[in-house]
């Protein structure tokens, strides 16, 4: 019995070893001749490891679209048109309302101002960017960003101001046949292809209008095969490249061009922003409504190439979706801001020093048990470090305090195990006492606070880590 249970301990210690290696040294695999790390690297907030200040400045006049240009252009037709008499009034009336249209030329720039600021919030969010601040001058429109410094902010800055104009136009006439109203929703993420191949697929589902819409140009925009007709025009080209022909050639020609038969292919463009994103035509009428639009294929593409076709997808789904802002952004400033406040590698050691002398004291105090202990614990913090990484969770100052705080309340539950030697009854003492730490971490999380998803990683981890783990090494 004595055997078995040491070879338990021995088995759990190290398990959590070869946690702790990984979690503290990292594990590595070559890729094309460079290690790279498997765990995802640490997610540090702005107030960390620096942010980056984007300044979006707002065009001084809107572009209008063809249609409002035509609609102005005939206006002013019919007002050449009118007599000298009603363009007058018209003048008197028109010097008479100048400052009330002054007026509301203000109160709708304020509101297309007010609007594209909560389209690039709803893109900020649907990119799942966290810790960022967004300001904006109520006078011009010009939009302050502050974002978390990370792998991901230049696509970030790259992509939130675009004005999302999407549009299908036809090939050769670019007559605008689709737009951003006629969208209902668009969806990114995984897919198989008819070959049964994995891919990275875009769905795009339009609404209720734009499904017959989009019906009709799938029936329209296809590839046919016709009778070309020779027309009078063509033979008077021939007849004066060519003066002299015999009647067998002429013959000849009748015979070769009499129903001669063209492949001809109707096709459309789709453009983001006035930039073509493909240039298709359709086999099969769509009666669902959905354009799927492929990024890649698994054949195709290596892991890490379908990771960035899946992120280019998502962040193409949230443009889309955020709809077409009124107002039209550039990016005036982008730069780096490092960071002035707290030092991560020394708040770390000096960590790393208390708790070495509270394992120490453990030891001291309770032997064998203290040794166990300490592992343990070390254990638990490799434990949620991993977590912490793997799950992407972002750590700002306030997320350190919440590890230091989840580390010491580790500590305090491994303690007490010692201290009264009933496991079980401990923890659920410790339950009780973490379920108000629990609800804040819960709606913290919810709220997308920071200091949230690690508090609750912290307390969930430390629970089940020490019913479990802790309960096999130092009960007796």
């Amino acid at each position: 019995m004595k055997i078995i249970k040491t070879l338990k301990i021995t088995l759990i210690v190290l398990i959590i070893i070869l946690i702790s290696i990984i979690s503290f040294l990292g594990v590595f695999k070559q890729n094309k001749n460079v290690m790279e790390g498997v765990l995802p690297e640490y997610l540090l907030s702005r107030d960390l490891k620096g942010y980056r200040m984007v300044e979006l400045k707002a065009a001084t006049d809107n572009e209008k679209d063809d249609s409002t240009q035509g609609e102005e252009a005939e206006a002013q037709e019919g007002e050449e048109a009118t007599s000298d008499e009603s363009e007058n009034e018209g003048k008197a009336e028109e010097t008479e309302n100048i400052d009330e249209n002054s007026e509301e030329s203000k109160e709708d720039k304020s509101k297309d101002y007010k609007k594209s600021k909560e389209i690039i919030k709803e893109r900020l969010d649907t990119m799942q960017v966290a810790d960022y601040l967004i300001r904006q001058n109520k006078e011009d429109g010009t939009i302050i960003l502050e974002l978390p410094e990370n792998d991901k902010t230049d696509r970030v800055v790259g992509e939130i101001a675009l004005t999302g104009k999407f549009e299908i136009v036809d090939h050769d006439t670019n007559e605008v046949l689709m737009t951003n109203d006629d969208i209902e929703s668009v969806k990114a993420g995984y897919g198989t292809t008819s070959s049964g191949t994995t891919g990275i697929f875009i769905n795009i589902q339009f609404n209720k209008d734009g499904k017959a819409k989009f019906k009709d140009i799938t029936n329209t925009y296809v590839q046919t095969t016709v009778t070309k007709e020779t027309t009078e025009e063509n033979v008077n080209e021939v007849a004066e490249e060519t003066t002299t022909q015999t009647e067998e050639t002429e013959s000849q020609n009748e015979e070769a061009t009499s129903e001669p038969k063209e492949t001809v292919t109707k096709k459309i463009i789709i453009k983001l922003d006035d930039s073509q994103l493909l240039e298709t035509y359709f086999d099969q009428e769509i009666t669902n409504g959905i354009l799927q639009l492929t990024m890649n294929t698994s054949n195709k593409a290596t892991t890490a190439q379908m990771q960035e076709s899946l992120l280019e997808a998502r962040s193409l789904a949230a443009l889309l979706n955020s709809g077409k802002m009124p107002i039209s952004y550039t990016v005036e400033q982008n730069k780096y801001i490092a960071s002035t406040g707290v030092n991560v590698k020394i708040i770390a050691i000096i960590s790393g020093v208390i708790l070495l002398l509270g394992i120490i004291y453990l030891v001291l105090k309770y032997k064998t048990k203290g040794i166990l202990a300490g592992v343990s614990l070390i254990g638990y913090i490799a434990l949620l470090l991993i977590a912490v990484r793997y799950f992407n969770v972002e750590i700002s100052r306030g997320g350190l305090i919440a590890l230091l705080y989840s580390v010491v309340i580790s500590y305090g539950m491994i303690f007490s195990i010692l201290k009264e030697n009933e496991i079980l009854k401990s923890i659920g003492k410790w339950f009780i006492i973490l379920i108000p730490t629990l609800i804040v971490a819960i709606t913290f999380t919810f709220a997308n606070v920071l200091v949230g998803a690690v508090l609750f990683w912290g307390m969930v981890i430390a629970l089940l880590y020490h019913i479990s783990v802790s309960n096999l090494l130092l009960r007796d």
